[in-house]
């Protein structure tokens, strides 16, 4: 018999997401839209998408270990622009830099248990409350083999998945 999988749980399990810590505060329109996932369901997703062995990005010390690759850093430094709350600067320049749709559903991890599906523009809306933790998070859009890793250091990369 096959385990059933839980996908979602609330988004409460992010404190970052409340109001008092969200940037731009979350709209009741969009709060609906960003689908925190349970750990069972975000790390068959990391699974199938990141690493079979390991549990954060950090962690990677073999290419072979991550189901990404070609990684391209971008011109594009989101560091600065967190610092300063800049809301509208992952929008203005990460949108030239790949090709997604607006409405494309995509996942945003921060670790293999760590994770939320969301449409893209609300990754973008929301992205300094997604980058509280700056430590190597990975979009995927599982409709296209591009994904976005975002490394501590500020820096950008899209990279091809396998």
């Amino acid at each position: 018999m096959e385990k059933i999988i839980n996908k979602y749980e609330a988004l409460e399990k992010f404190y970052y997401f409340e109001n008092d810590y969200c940037e731009p505060q979350l709209t009741d329109v969009d709060k609906p839209e960003i689908k925190a996932l349970t750990d069972d369901y975000c790390a068959a997703l990391w699974t199938e998408y990141v690493s079979e062995n390991k549990r954060h990005l950090m962690l990677i010390n073999h290419p072979e270990e991550l189901k990404i690759k070609n990684e391209i850093k971008k011109e594009y430094n989101w560091q600065n622009d967190w610092n300063e709350s800049n809301i509208d600067a992952f929008d203005k320049n990460l949108k030239n830099l790949i090709d997604w749709e607006d409405d494309d559903s995509v996942i945003f991890f921060w670790n293999k248990t760590s994770g939320i599906e969301s449409k893209w523009a609300l990754i973008c809306k929301y992205w300094i409350s997604f980058l509280y933790e700056d430590e190597a998070n990975i979009i995927i859009n599982p409709k296209s083999r591009k994904a976005i890793i975002l490394s501590t250091n500020g820096n950008l990369s899209i990279a091809y998945r396998l």
